[in-house]
């Protein structure tokens, strides 16, 4: 998933918090042999619905049950911020005639493509929905980076303007600029809740701890390809 991490784009990146949001939100597993699954699976969701909804007694939380209030709140507001910042982004470069009236086929192939995206993200109801339309978006985007194109056609880089026009490269620095923090501190919960499972949740939250123990890994490779970058030629 993360073939091509740099700092620059960190677009790869972004996908895979998408996917750990929605494995912790869902506290999805690995199946195990059913006389060794419990508490079942539903039952995780009930519990998750308990939380989110308020319904718990504070004193009596489990380092899990703080987890996944932590990661409910903090991605909630993180996710919130930027889909709304591309919903944004999207509304204005449609409402852009210099990019409406361009009679290229390319132009207008991007222009239906970002419609259908701005109306997938005006109707997503709740948090998947947004973060599938979230992700929708970044896709779209990534197709005119001409900075990680091997060859970007003329329309390519017009289109790439039309975006940064409207905003996309200052909220590409913004969300770069949060999501290393962001990444690094939901990563250190993490481990604090691998600290209390036992065997027996080891090996049934198998899948979460791997994507936990990949991005922590290829994160400290991205760290470090930052401040090489930042020292001085010799």
């Amino acid at each position: 998933m993360l073939e091509r991490l740099t700092y620059r784009t960190m677009l790869n990146l972004k996908v895979v918090v998408f996917s750990i949001i929605l494995v912790a939100h869902y506290c999805l597993a690995s199946p195990i042999p059913e006389g060794e699954a419990a508490p079942s699976f539903s039952e995780d969701r009930e519990r998750i619905a308990q939380l989110i909804k308020g319904d718990y007694n504070k004193d009596l939380l489990s380092a899990k049950d703080e987890f996944i209030l932590s990661i409910a709140n903090d991605t909630k507001n993180f996710f919130e911020y930027f889909y709304q910042r591309s919903v944004k982004v999207s509304e204005d470069v449609l409402a852009d005639t210099e990019v409406t009236n361009n009679e290229d086929q390319n132009v207008k192939e991007f222009v239906k493509n970002l419609t259908e995206h701005l109306e997938e993200a005006k109707s997503a109801a709740d948090i998947e929905q947004k973060l599938s339309s979230f992700v929708h978006f970044y896709k779209l985007m990534e197709r005119f980076d001409t900075e990680d194109l091997k060859s970007p056609t003329k329309i390519d880089i017009l289109i790439e303007g039309y975006l940064n026009k409207h905003g996309l490269d200052k909220f590409d620095e913004e969300f770069k600029k949060l999501c290393h923090p962001f990444l690094k501190q939901f990563i250190e919960k993490a481990e604090e809740v691998k600290k209390t499972l036992d065997e027996r949740d080891l090996k049934k939250y198998s899948n979460f701890i791997e994507v936990i123990e990949n991005l922590n890994e290829h994160l400290t490779i991205e760290l470090k390809g930052k401040q090489n970058e930042k020292k001085p030629d010799n």
